[in-house]
């Protein structure tokens, strides 16, 4: 992107507490634009009122606006519900970059950071099993379909044993995932963008029904890579 542009990161936010993922989304626009040389970079929640708008509103006039969807897949929220907030809150020439979970530098990312969890453990990469735990939904394929790409790729690398990938809101599910691991190697990665509800509630739970007693790490999204490669995408989609 060239410069004198203006970027937006938007991430969906938590209905229930608007103000601390609003706040963490405001911080990561903050490292976004020191990793891309201090181009102007604003965050924003879909979730908190006015967050979005006031984001927006910091556009000058005949300025390039670059959206970046701070989400795992392009389902209905970035398809939709994002452009149309966004239309209705300014005028200015919209660019819409793909969201994070689809970044092809994603899956690099993640065997990156697999592998040294299970080197902390003193495991074998080559043995251990990554578990990958992601949304899902009942009623749209995106978010499996994106989680099954990172899948995909991480597979195809052939650093780990194993690869399995389980789902919050749809099967299989993380538990179903991450059974029969007792004795062996393993790692629970979250592909998730920030820690809300499914992260400390539901990812946890599963866990436990399938006795998994691997290392559960940080979701994928708050890895100290990201604003650089949120930088990059930004600065590339531009181009």
């Amino acid at each position: 992107m060239k410069q004198g542009s203006f970027a937006v990161v938007v991430a969906h936010g938590s209905p229930s507490e608007p103000e601390p993922l609003d706040r963490a989304i405001k911080d990561l626009a903050a490292r976004v634009s020191a990793a891309a040389n201090g181009m102007r970079v604003e965050g924003a929640t879909l979730a908190k009122t006015g967050s979005l708008e006031a984001a927006l509103a910091q556009a000058i006039e005949g300025e390039r606006l670059a959206i970046y969807p701070f989400f795992m897949s392009d389902g209905w929220f970035v398809s939709s519900e994002l452009r149309r907030r966004v239309g209705l809150a300014t005028n200015s020439d919209v660019t819409y970059l793909d969201p994070f979970g689809l970044d092809e530098a994603l899956p690099p990312l993640c065997v990156r950071r697999a592998s040294e969890a299970i080197g902390r453990m003193g495991g074998r990469v080559d043995e251990a099993t990554l578990v990958l735990a992601a949304h899902g939904s009942q009623r749209s394929q995106a978010s499996a379909e994106a989680a099954m790409a990172v899948q995909r790729r991480i597979s195809a690398v052939g650093a780990f044993g194993d690869v399995r990938l389980g789902f919050v809101e749809q099967a299989p599910t993380i538990a179903k995932a991450a059974a029969g691991l007792t004795g062996r190697t393993a790692v629970c990665l979250p592909l998730f963008a920030t820690t809300a509800g499914h992260v400390i509630g539901d990812i946890p739970e599963q866990l436990e029904q399938a006795e998994f007693r691997g290392a559960v790490m940080a979701p994928i999204g708050e890895d100290a890579e990201v604003p650089g490669l949120i930088g990059r995408a930004i600065s590339a989609g531009g181009d």
